[in-house]
């Protein structure tokens, strides 16, 4: 039986580790998507904020930088020649001898600080007018201060700027415009370290959106800018006059002293090339654009910043209008999954334990009550075997004239006569406890007075001690004597004997030869307390031996004492039957106290 138990103890160990490392993996599994989930979510979020604000930054620009690409390109003289020019007697006067006032002149702008001129002569600015012209300007209420700082800001630009750099950049940029955008489809686009890993057919689509997205931001963005829809056809002419070729108006980052950021554009005047451009305070324009988006990014969260070579991935958060990109953080609230992962983990978690729990506790009750059943077939074996072999005995002795003595033969007769009582109580026992364990057995209540009770119960319980010279003392309270009790007076009966059949097993050469039985009234109960005076019952067994087959769980002593583990469990379940209890009193003299509760009719 051990083995057994050991072995089943292995396997549901087993099992329910598989089972539990099963579930763990589940759970992190699940956890993993669901933390995925959150992230996609969450960038979905970032992103589509992220798209918002860069339509609201190069919508903002568009105007801005449609004034600077319309501009002539005789703004960016101080005093430019008209090209044509009538009296108001519609006579023709010459083209330079009627001189007009830049636009530019005296003009302060906190977003284009500056507009300047490269050409063969070096760089100039329309805003900083030198010699007869800046005494002309001053003149024509021009202040002083304005040109001052115009010129301040001109000499700075002339140290800094790599005239080199900028026409070079210039051309590129300009040589950029018919082929916005990239064509990622083809690996020789790729970055290189995209090459190195192959990146899948998925990851190389979403590249190809991201540049198609911004492509066709760009392109709306020159759309909106651009006056004439046929320039596109020829983006280095799209403006002609005169003899006067305009370019585009193309960003350009200038590495010098410090990063700028320019407007520029070529213009071919006379078969001459110049460079004209636009100066931007960048820290301007960044707090411009970021004041656009207040309701979709925190203070702080978002920045402006240069890009001029983005990889496929920073392709998505790319201005139209400008060499940047904007980069910026989420810190809205948590973006839940569509699925109550986490209920659904405790859930399944709560109900797997509960589960394992339940089934382990029916493994060890199944167990137990096979340890019982063994312990209740060796008990019985022995309870019936010790009877019929003495009745076998003595039946043969008596019948075979063995025994003259008329003195020996009634010993031998009043011998059968109690074995085949214990025998007798044995079958009854266990014909009754199974009655009992089945829904069989009922109850024969009727109303009966406590007196008649007692009187009828107290022959079979001395003559049950007497057999081991013990002896019982009844104790009824006035009080208890009087009352009626609607009860079965043979389920009563056997309880209060089953509990005396214990006593008479147990305390059996105790100091105390007595088994006291108490009777009185508590509230709407009648209490029956049969004390013995024997070694009580330990601590550690009080809450078997009320357990059917148990006996105490002691193996040892088990067969020491006549019984098959069916007393108490059977009193107990007779109690309430009768809508009463038995339970165990602690009892400070010693010895085994048992109460039994019948309510008062």
């Amino acid at each position: 039986m051990s083995s057994r138990r050991t072995q089943a103890s292995l396997w549901f160990g087993v099992v329910t580790g598989v089972m539990l490392l099963v579930l763990s993996w589940l759970t992190v599994a699940l956890l993993q998507l669901e933390r995925d989930e959150r992230e996609a979510r969450r960038d979905s979020a970032v992103q589509e904020r992220l798209r918002l604000a860069l339509w609201r930054m190069d919508s903002w620009m568009s105007p801005q930088l449609a004034r600077e690409n319309l501009r002539p390109a005789s703004d960016y003289s101080a005093f430019p020649s008209a090209a044509t020019a009538w009296t108001r007697g519609f006579s023709r006067i010459g083209k330079d001898e009627v001189m007009v006032q830049s636009p530019l002149l005296g003009a302060e702008s906190p977003l284009f600080p500056l507009h300047f001129e490269v050409g063969a002569n070096g760089i100039c600015s329309p805003q900083v007018p030198v010699g007869n012209e800046r005494d002309f300007a001053e003149a024509n209420g021009i202040a002083a201060a304005v040109l001052d700082r115009a010129r301040q800001q001109l000499k700075e630009l002339e140290v800094s700027l790599p005239v080199g750099a900028l026409q070079k950049k210039l051309g590129g940029a300009v040589a950029k415009l018919p082929h916005l955008g990239c064509n990622i489809v083809n690996n020789a686009a790729l970055p290189q370290t995209v090459q190195q890993k192959k990146a899948p057919a998925q990851q190389v689509a979403q590249m190809q959106q991201s540049v198609n997205e911004l492509d066709n931001r760009q392109r709306n963005f020159l759309n909106n800018v651009a006056s004439d829809s046929t320039a596109y056809a020829n983006p280095g002419s799209w403006m002609a006059s005169s003899g006067e070729v305009v370019g585009p108006m193309v960003p350009v980052w200038i590495d010098g002293t410090e990063a700028s950021l320019v407007f520029a554009r070529r213009v071919q005047i006379s078969g001459e090339t110049r460079i004209q451009a636009v100066l931007v305070d960048w820290q301007r324009l960044e707090q411009e654009l970021l004041a656009l988006v207040p309701d979709l990014f925190e203070d702080g969260d978002a920045r402006v910043i240069r890009c001029e070579l983005p990889t496929p991935d920073e392709q998505p958060s790319m201005m139209a209008s400008v060499p940047a990109r904007l980069v910026a953080h989420y810190r809205g609230p948590v973006i839940s999954a569509d699925l109550p992962v986490t209920t659904i983990l405790w859930t399944t978690w709560g109900v797997t334990v509960l589960g394992l729990l339940v089934l382990g506790f029916t493994l060890r009750a199944a167990l137990g009550f096979g340890d019982r059943r063994a312990r209740f077939a060796s008990a019985v074996t022995h309870e019936l075997r010790t009877p019929l072999t003495t009745f076998r005995m003595y039946s043969e002795m008596l019948a075979e004239g063995m025994v003259k003595d008329p003195e020996d033969q009634k010993h031998y007769l009043q011998t059968l006569q109690r074995e085949s009582d214990r025998l007798a109580r044995v079958v009854e026992n266990v014909l009754a406890w199974s009655r009992l364990e089945e829904g069989r057995f009922t109850a024969r209540r009727q109303r009966v007075g406590v007196k008649n009770l007692i009187d009828a119960v107290i022959p079979a319980l001395g003559q049950r001690l007497g057999e081991v010279n013990m002896t019982l003392d009844v104790n009824v309270d006035d009080d208890a004597r009087e009352l009626v009790v609607e009860t079965d007076e043979e389920a009563v009966g056997q309880i209060l004997f089953n509990i005396a059949d214990n006593a008479a097993k147990y305390a059996v050469g105790a100091e105390d030869t007595q088994v006291h039985l108490t009777v009185r009234q508590k509230g709407r109960l009648l209490e029956l307390t049969m004390c013995d005076g024997g070694p009580g019952i330990p601590v550690k067994h009080r809450n078997s031996i009320f357990v059917p087959f148990d006996r105490g769980a002691v193996m040892g002593s088990s067969n020491d004492v006549p019984g098959v583990g069916l007393g108490l469990p059977l009193a107990r379940g007779l109690a309430r039957d009768l809508q009463g209890n038995l339970r165990l009193q602690g009892n400070p003299g010693g010895g085994a106290c048992f109460v039994l509760e019948l309510p008062v009719a």
